[in-house]
């Protein structure tokens, strides 16, 4: 497993946590243009898509349950104090982001396991926390 994953410093662990076993493995970062672009980031199991980061910018007062309802994820749960959103196979958080370019003033991230084996939603939510806060470094914010 790597150190870094998709711009972000993420213990080996945590990603390893919320893979199937395979023989290779392969990240795919990508991205979307236009006034508010959006980051992608795919990780393949000997091909097979098994994770999917997301980074989407957001206005001002945005929660983890906003950001998953947006992304028409319903009947998700809140945890940490509202820090996150999770579903069965989806976790979204959100961090203060002010950029006047992308006319935000929050940040959300969501990750997905394609393939989630029983309840994933404390292991994602450990990835989406040690994810967002490394990630969240390299974001062009107003500090």
């Amino acid at each position: 497993m790597p150190e870094e994953l998709c711009g972000a410093s993420v213990a080996p662990r945590l990603t390893s946590d919320l893979l199937p076993a395979g023989d290779k493995l392969l990240v795919t970062p990508s991205h979307s243009g236009g006034p508010s672009p959006r980051q992608f980031c795919n990780v393949l199991v000997d091909g097979d898509i098994e994770l999917t980061v997301e980074g989407v910018w957001h206005p001002s007062g945005t929660t983890a349950e906003q950001a998953a309802s947006k992304e028409l994820t319903f009947e998700t749960r809140s945890t940490d104090g509202g820090r996150f959103a999770l579903s069965d196979d989806k976790a979204f958080t959100v961090v203060d982001c002010a950029n006047t370019d992308y006319k935000a003033g929050k940040y959300s991230f969501e990750v997905t396991v394609s393939h989630p084996d029983g309840d994933v939603g404390g292991k994602m939510q450990r990835f989406l926390a040690a994810f967002s806060e490394s990630y969240a470094r390299k974001l062009p914010c107003r500090r």
